[in-house]
């Protein structure tokens, strides 16, 4: 017979089902780490970043500078200008830029004054003869300066051609690929990926590499890595509610509730969140096994049979745990703002239908002895607590932080070692990019100069420019040099020695123009600088040995994730531990208030899981995720210690607990098989939390009342 009531939890399943399609909330879904930093500048910026043509590049290289390698690199450039968003660049004429050169030559390069002293016109200038008439292929007069007084820096490089084409010394050939600016999206990247790993596989001596290859491989990583995860975290636990429960139709409406909330939280957070991590969503997934104790007790309390009853154990747990997740979510730090929230909802969602709806459906307990464990309760809460204080005190005096965000994330060894070769053996270059911001043009020239002459092996494009301040004094240094008089000397000399008349005309030209840099020119002269809010911003690329000093100079944005992450901590490291503290005094409060008479038993539950995770840091080094760990278990424990020490407790509460137990290491432990080191590190916390939870619920003294088998 058909009755409504029973398909409940299908309807409310369905219903959150399509709001979440409608209201497309899983594209808010992110495997870019950077979804875990917080909304600041920074992260602006680091966007920002990516609209530079400098992170758009396609390194291709072919080894050995044979013929047959000449050939095969050839042969891939154009199957790859076949790609619409891919141009080869090539060395090619800019007209203003080679004009700015020329109008600032004397400004740009330095004055070799003894040559200026030694100076014998007539001398160079039959030098100058001798070399035009006698060589072989043509040579190259410098109009600006053609006696060389200005010196030009000279920059090393390991580049060179060879067969007209740009190669590697000893190595072997080399090209260099533009991106389209109009591939900014993951799919934008799939898509390039995917043509460009069709053109170049099964050939060890064809290496291509680009940044964007990381977001496309690492997405990929990390979706396979979650599905593994996602498929035996399922399978392992409806196997356990097949065994545990045997009824179909409980088993059915649980996995739909569970379903149901894990999508109402990721609908509720889609509007909150321009992006969600996936690591927020495998965690909620894993957090919803908590919420099925709340169903246990129900269950095997046979709440679920006759007339509505109100399980105030239960719900006092429910409420310690959602308002500890509550308080952490005021905590500013991303992750564990999405990651509070959305166990929020998840556990809120889930206890409705499982204290509710479920009474209104119905369900038939059935005896299980499948699983039973003998309980030794032999250990007193005093012991246990001060084995807590030993092991705690023993943690945080041998504290150790991981604060580089950088692992937590895919491990992606072969495109690291690709990286690596590019970087290293290829363009000798162990330099490393940062932002640069000022309010005006002026201001962010002198700002590159400035590092510039800090750091002298750095890179840093607008230092090339002349300042106008620098065109001042550097024009007050030539008048005094009497440059203009070479000029003047050189235009006479010069047809005495049958140089056509204005041979000379441009050489030592004093500019009289003053240098005015606008956002568009600087653009035409192929420098990259951006607009940025009221600001203005470009690069520099610094040795990994002076990266170190750029901190005082307040200019300088290092937009790394390590670095964003370490800020963010400094900041809300007096928040974790206000809220964190917040926290535990709520939880103590209101066991204090409802449950006085088993206060150590309460407390042994509170902080002994608390101390065992945190003794991880006597092993590794603990990051944000094990943290965070410490305050979920911490508000999953004190549920087992309320039901452990209910006046209405017996050997289905026994049971119950030990099911809830049981699954929700099902669910967290299955993290630990995890390749991804933020999944992992949330598996080993949670598996020993959990296990520390098990120990006490077997070894712990209790009340008289306690039923010894579970």
């Amino acid at each position: 017979m058909f009755k409504i009531k029973n398909y409940f939890s299908l309807l409310i399943f369905s219903f959150v089902l399509a709001l979440v399609f409608a209201f497309n909330s899983f594209k808010t879904i992110s495997t870019n780490l950077e979804a875990v930093v917080s909304n600041s500048e920074k992260k602006e910026l680091l966007k920002k970043f990516n609209e530079f043509k400098i992170s758009k590049k396609l390194f291709l290289y072919v080894d050995n500078l044979d013929d047959k390698s000449l050939n095969k690199i050839k042969d891939i450039e154009n199957k790859l200008l076949e790609i619409s968003t891919l141009t080869l660049e090539k060395q090619k004429d800019n007209e203003a830029l080679n004009e700015y050169k020329k109008e600032y030559f004397l400004y740009q390069n330095s004055l070799n004054l003894e040559k200026l002293n030694n100076l014998n016109i007539e001398k160079e200038l039959e030098n100058l003869k001798s070399n035009l008439l006698n060589s072989q292929f043509g040579y190259f007069v410098n109009s600006s300066d053609p006696f060389s007084i200005f010196k030009k820096e000279q920059e090393e490089s390991n580049f060179f051609i060879k067969n007209n084409h740009l190669a590697v010394k000893d190595k072997g050939y080399f090209s260099i690929f533009s991106i389209s600016s109009s591939v900014n999206s993951i799919d934008d990247y799939e898509n390039l990926y995917n043509e460009i790993s069709n053109l170049t596989k099964d050939d060890k001596d064809i290496k291509i590499f680009s940044s964007i290859f990381y977001f496309v491989e690492n997405s990929k990583i990390i979706k396979d890595d979650v599905n593994k995860i996602i498929y035996l975290a399922t399978f392992i636990l409806v196997l356990l509610y097949l065994i545990i429960l045997r009824d179909l139709k409980l088993l059915f409406n649980a996995l739909l509730t569970l379903g149901s909330s894990t999508l109402f939280a990721l609908l509720v957070c889609s509007f909150i969140f321009p992006e969600i991590s996936i690591f927020v969503l495998v965690f909620g997934i894993s957090i919803s096994t908590v919420a099925i104790d709340y169903m246990f007790h129900h269950y095997v309390h046979k709440e679920y049979e006759g007339a509505f009853k109100f399980n105030k154990d239960v719900f006092l747990g429910m409420l310690t745990t959602i308002t500890a997740f509550f308080i952490l979510s005021f905590i500013s730090f991303n992750l564990i703002k999405q990651l509070s929230i959305f166990t929020f909802f998840t556990l809120l969602f889930s206890y409705i239908q499982f204290a509710f709806i479920y009474q209104k459906i119905g369900f038939e307990y059935k005896e299980n002895n499948f699983f039973n464990i003998k309980t030794i309760n032999n250990i007193s809460a005093k012991y246990i607590l001060l084995f807590t204080i030993i092991a705690l005190l023993l943690a945080i005096y041998n504290f150790k932080f991981d604060s580089n965000l950088k692992n937590l994330d895919v491990k992606n060894k072969k495109l690291n070692s690709l990286q690596e070769f590019f970087n290293k053996d290829i363009a000798k270059n162990d330099k490393v990019p940062f932002l640069i911001k000022a309010k005006t043009i002026d201001e962010l020239i002198q700002n590159s100069k400035t590092l510039k002459e800090k750091f002298p092996s750095s890179v840093a494009p607008l230092s090339t420019l002349i300042s106008k301040d620098e065109f001042l004094k550097k024009q007050e240094l030539l008048k005094n040099q009497k440059i203009s008089e070479i000029n003047s000397k050189l235009e006479d000399k010069a047809k005495e020695f049958g140089f056509k008349d204005g041979y000379f005309k441009e050489a030592y030209k004093i500019s009289q123009k003053e240098p005015n840099y606008t956002l568009e020119y600087l653009q035409k002269l192929d420098f990259e600088i951006l607009e940025f809010h009221d600001s203005f911003i470009s690069y520099v690329n610094v040795s990994k040995d002076d990266i170190s000093l750029l901190n005082n100079f307040d200019f300088v944005i290092n937009l790394s994730l390590k670095s964003m992450f370490e800020d963010e901590l400094i900041k809300i490291e007096k928040e974790l531990i206000f809220y964190g503290a917040l926290s535990i005094f709520f939880i103590i409060s209101i066991i204090s208030i409802s449950y006085r008479k088993n206060i150590l038993i309460y407390l042994s539950f509170l902080f002994f899981p608390f101390s065992m995770i945190l003794s991880l840091t006597l092993f590794i080094e603990l990051n944000i995720l094990h943290i965070f760990i410490l305050f979920i278990i911490l508000s999953i424990s004190i549920d087992y210690g309320i039901y452990i020490s209910s006046y209405k407790k017996d050997k289905n509460t026994n049971k119950a607990i030990f099911y809830s137990i049981l699954t929700t290491f099902a669910g967290f432990g299955v993290l630990i098989f995890s390749n991804i080191n933020a999944l992992f590190s949330i598996g080993i916390s949670a598996t020993i939390g959990v296990l520390s939870i098990l120990f006490l619920l077997i070894f712990l003294k209790k009340e008289k009342c306690a039923s010894n088998n579970l």
